[in-house]
């Protein structure tokens, strides 16, 4: 397992800062990748954790860490930020590889129900490309779109307004495609609130209450739920095999 340099992302918003800190983010990356090769994996968390402090989040950022947990074996935070990662870059060969690898080490054998056809095809759409690839687009298109747009105006009439209409138009187009979908990704909408378990075993009640006569089964680390209701301190959860029972809130991470 390799770890991953900073994605256009993490890029821009350091971008946002002053040129001091924007190095001081990359030194810590750096950081923890050289700490994470040389084995001091405790020490890579540490300049992982110094960029998460910061409100900062990438992709990349996210593997690497997936990675660091999954090499001191806890399969709980690495499947965690697994998940996290996949949903800013969804189609990594390498990190859907070691998602697969962290999820067959865990104790919960969950046969997942089948995807519902149009559900699948919205997911590939809104999973095409990357987040930061998405934005860049959509950033693109309008930009053209404006450009195209002012150059219509400005020379009326002429060859060139005609072609700068048309680009204008299908840049819009573009612009307005990508930007629904990089709306629909940032806002979440239509998407389940998933969680892992993070303890070593997490007892399922069927409802919402300790009393050990309402224990139905148990989930163990790394299993991925989905959240629904919640109750004072516990939380439905639904399995990925549509499995439903109660538990404790603090023995889940939301991804």
């Amino acid at each position: 397992m390799t770890t991953k340099r900073l994605t256009p992302l993490i890029g821009i918003w350091l971008s946002l800062l002053t040129a001091g800190v924007h190095a001081g983010q990359d030194a810590f990356f750096d950081e923890g990748n050289q700490r994470y090769q040389d084995g001091d994996f405790d020490g890579a968390l540490a300049s992982y954790a110094r960029i998460l402090e910061e409100g900062l989040e990438s992709g990349d950022l996210y593997y690497n860490l997936g990675n660091t947990y999954f090499k001191r074996g806890e399969l709980g935070p690495a499947i965690l930020y697994y998940e996290r990662a996949r949903r800013l870059m969804p189609a990594d060969d390498d990190l859907l590889a070691n998602l697969a690898l962290a999820r067959q080490q865990t104790d919960d054998d969950i046969t997942p129900l089948p995807e519902f056809w149009l559900f699948r095809a919205v997911r590939w759409w809104v999973e095409l490309v990357s987040r930061s690839a998405l934005a860049w687009l959509a950033a693109v298109a309008y930009i053209a779109a404006a450009g195209g747009t002012v150059l219509w105006i400005l020379k009326p009439g002429t060859p060139a307004a005609l072609w700068a209409r048309r680009a204008a138009s299908t840049a819009a187009v573009v612009a307005l495609v990508f930007g629904i979908n990089l709306v629909v990704r940032e806002l979440g909408i239509g998407a389940p609130q998933e969680a892992v378990v993070m303890a070593t075993e997490a007892d399922v009640h069927s409802a919402p209450s300790g009393d050990s006569a309402l224990r139905i089964f148990a989930v163990h680390e790394g299993a991925k739920v989905r959240m629904g209701r919640r109750s004072a301190d516990w939380v439905e959860i639904v399995l990925e095999d549509g499995t439903v029972g109660w538990v404790a809130a603090d023995e889940i991470e939301p991804i």
